[in-house]
């Protein structure tokens, strides 16, 4: 990977662990203000930041559910074409008490080169079938 490619897949392990911690603004600090998300959960395109919190706010908030333990990411394929970059891999997300509760799901992310250096314009992710 070049150096480009490794900023945006380490991007992408850092969002998951801030996912993980409860940590927004560790995740929010690589997804541009103006983005659109397609979250596995959701239906419509969630548009911009706002768009996203909302999403954010609609999840179940139970602590009696199974509560994440961990996302393992892999097989990075990353793209880069001048000021943008496409970004694929799978990740599953493991649960602390119910190892049958795995889920595994196929994400696409469409990075832009900013001044400030890069950042998710775009997100889609996939929840796969159940094995």
């Amino acid at each position: 990977m070049n150096k480009d490619q490794e900023y945006m897949w380490n991007g992408v392990l850092t969002m998951y662990e801030g996912f993980v911690e409860k940590n927004r603004p560790k995740i929010d600090k690589f997804i541009n203000e103006e983005c659109t998300v397609w979250d596995s959960s959701e239906r419509d395109l969630a548009f911009g930041l706002k768009g996203l919190n909302e999403i954010r706010g609609r999840r179940p908030n139970d602590p009696s559910a199974p509560q994440v333990e961990k996302i393992e990411a892999t097989d990075p394929v990353i793209d880069v074409y001048g000021d943008f970059a496409v970004a694929r891999h799978y990740l599953k997300v493991i649960y602390k008490s119910n190892s049958s509760a795995t889920r595994e799901v196929r994400n696409t992310g469409i990075w832009r080169k900013f001044p400030q250096g890069w950042q998710l314009i775009h997100n889609h992710e996939d929840e796969l079938p159940l094995k």
